[in-house]
């Protein structure tokens, strides 16, 4: 359970305080879990690789992906997920994949020569969201929340513990956030 638990937004121990109640990991976990034990006997990488591609890209990467290029009228594409070229890193081996903890070993191999070495050496950059920004300027509406049978009192006190730097919870608090904002969404929890 520990990747879908380092993707979440709240540990286990912090969904048992939000809603009062026990959390059952293995059920929170459920189809990660199922999804990691179809895949014993391979090697850690490649279970990694595949928990990665089946949960992890299309039900938040891309799903992001898709959500904010639909709002602006703009159609994306992903090369690298073009099913020839993912068939074809699948069968690759691990070694090929990574190699001395270099990661994309066999594709900065193959673009070195056309690419600038600054751009094929450097660290893995993402896009993410002015997400720090924006919780600096909101409120929530722990209100909305409380009708999902969340414990107000314990986001508020996860919304101080952010703003003091106590702790990272921008996920949590962005995932609140959104979540307050659709009340037809709360009427069915």
């Amino acid at each position: 359970a520990w990747n879908p638990a380092w993707i979440g937004p709240l540990e286990p121990d912090d969904l048992s305080d939000l809603f009062h109640e026990p959390v059952d990991t293995e059920a929170v976990y459920e189809e990660a879990i199922g999804l990691w034990s179809q895949s014993a006997g391979k090697p850690l990488v490649e279970r990694t690789l595949e928990f990665y591609t089946n949960i992890y890209l299309p039900e938040d990467i891309l799903t992001k992906t898709d959500r904010a290029s639909m709002m602006v009228s703009l159609e994306s594409r992903a090369p690298f997920l073009d099913n020839h070229v993912v068939d074809f890193v699948r069968k690759l081996p691990t070694n090929l994949k990574i190699r001395h903890g270099r990661q994309k070993y066999l594709f900065k191999q193959a673009v070195k020569d056309l690419l600038p070495a600054e751009t094929v050496v450097r660290r893995k950059q993402g896009f993410g969201i002015p997400l720090l920004g924006w919780l600096e300027q909101m409120s929530l509406n722990t209100k909305s929340l409380a009708d999902a049978k969340m414990d107000p009192h314990c986001i508020e006190r996860m919304w101080k513990h952010h703003q003091e730097g106590k702790r990272d919870r921008r996920l949590f608090l962005w995932c609140c956030h959104m979540l307050s904002r659709m009340p037809l969404a709360l009427d069915h929890c």
